[in-house]
């Protein structure tokens, strides 16, 4: 009997094994049909939708002198659609109903300065990083001392007052001897006290550094990036081809330097 009744529980166990199968390969079945829709029109008809909120220079903004977009995710989404053989359609919207536009089908991706949130993972599909937007930190290009944060024993450290990079040196502090901190009003004025001299270091995000860089001279990125505020691009959940599709071609444009030109050429077009 007790022979039985383990073929009974094996024989159950199989069967509910077979059934989850074939319920995961319905579902499977039925979801991929879904997900090739998005990509499928974008094929057919050549044309790419692409939501931005274009009031964030250097990436998006609207040029006074033509009335078009312009900036370096308006480039990155041409060259991106370029690479896979449709024209690039943009929408302007709110960046607060960047997603809700997104989710209705008013456009197919979003780039747009767009942080990775994981809060929303759940809810769209983000592709690869082709920014960071995060802490780093800053040297003047004359420094041969200090190529990361552990350099900073005995040293001057300039951060904006109140923000992340304030936060950063006070953590740095409690664990690099006499490193002391020196307090500006922001991002810009700290960077011009380190290109003066007044410390060896500084503490800003890199979209504000990359800017100075452009404009100013004088300093430069050193190490890895402090903290990750990662720009991606996002699609509804029903879309994995053509994410894979923009996963692909962002791959291509790190490789082949692209997204580093694209940066350079902003940074400095709206700084100058």
């Amino acid at each position: 009997m007790r022979k039985l009744r383990g073929s009974k529980r094996a024989l159950l166990a199989i069967l509910t094994l077979v059934v989850i199968g074939l319920v995961t390969w319905f579902m499977l079945t039925q979801l991929g049909r879904q997900e090739d829709e998005t990509w499928a029109r974008i094929r057919r008809e050549g044309v790419m939708r692409v939501g931005m909120d274009a009031s964030w220079p250097p990436f998006e903004y609207i040029d006074e002198s033509t009335g078009q977009i312009v900036g370096l995710d308006v480039d990155l989404a041409r060259a991106i659609g370029q690479r896979l053989g449709v024209e690039v359609e943009f929408v302007n919207v709110g960046f607060d109903s960047l997603y809700d536009a997104l989710y209705v089908g008013r456009f197919d991706a979003i780039v747009s300065a767009l942080p990775y949130d994981p809060l929303l993972y759940g809810d769209v599909a983000y592709s690869i990083s082709y920014f960071n937007a995060g802490q780093v930190l800053v040297t003047r290009t004359d420094e041969t001392e200090i190529s990361e944060a552990d350099d900073l024993t005995g040293k001057r450290l300039g951060v904006e007052m109140a923000s992340e990079g304030d936060v950063l040196g006070r953590q740095l502090q409690k664990k690099i001897e006499d490193l002391s901190l020196e307090n500006y009003i922001t991002p810009q004025d700290t960077l011009s006290a380190l290109k003066e001299g007044e410390v060896e270091a500084a503490i800003v995000d890199a979209v504000s550094a990359c800017q100075f860089i452009a404009t100013e001279g004088g300093v430069q990125v050193v190490g890895d990036p402090l903290t990750d505020e990662l720009y991606v691009i996002a699609v509804r959940l029903d879309s994995p081809l053509l994410l894979k599709a923009i996963n692909e071609v962002l791959v291509e444009m790190r490789e082949d330097g692209m997204l580093e030109s694209l940066q350079e050429k902003w940074f400095r077009v709206v700084s100058n």
